[in-house]
């Protein structure tokens, strides 16, 4: 019986431990950024990818997001080169399973004019680094057959 009871505990601990550590990592998101570059490292030449099946990535140059980590919704505006301004809904949180790796990965789902329970594709973005006025991310992604990383730089405002 104490053995089982110790196992019950030692589990509860273990599963807590990643809630925690990704409600820590969540907390950091909160507020407003603003998305000031959109590159391509290890990569040359000229790209023309669409993020988040929303816009070509020259779109996001620029754009305001703003993080509500209580509710684990969010919003985005896009206002790069010639592109419509428009703002998008997403509701995102950090994968448990990563939250204590060295580079724990944010899910994020673009829900603009659906609810998020009706929304079954998101994109997985590994968290580069997240500071409290800066955060990168690196995301992998397929372009003409090859996989490229595309990196974004986030600043606090």
């Amino acid at each position: 019986m104490k053995y089982t009871l110790t196992l019950i505990v030692a589990f509860l601990l273990i599963s807590c431990g990643t809630s925690y550590q990704a409600n820590q990592v969540e907390k950091e998101f909160i507020g407003d950024w603003i998305l000031e570059s959109v590159t391509y490292p290890d990569s040359s030449g000229l790209f023309d990818v669409e993020l988040f099946n929303v816009a070509d990535a020259s779109c996001f140059d620029n754009s305001t997001w703003k993080f509500i980590p209580n509710n684990s919704t969010g919003s985005f505006i896009l206002d790069g080169n010639d592109c419509t301004k428009t703002e998008q809904q997403f509701t995102w949180y950090i994968d448990k399973t990563t939250a204590k790796n060295i580079n724990p990965e944010i899910l994020l789902k673009v829900t603009t004019g659906q609810k998020a329970r009706k929304v079954d594709t998101g994109t997985r973005i590994k968290i580069k680094s997240l500071l409290a006025d800066q955060m990168i991310w690196e995301q992998n992604v397929m372009f003409n057959g090859k996989q490229i990383k595309i990196q974004m730089t986030f600043s606090k405002f």
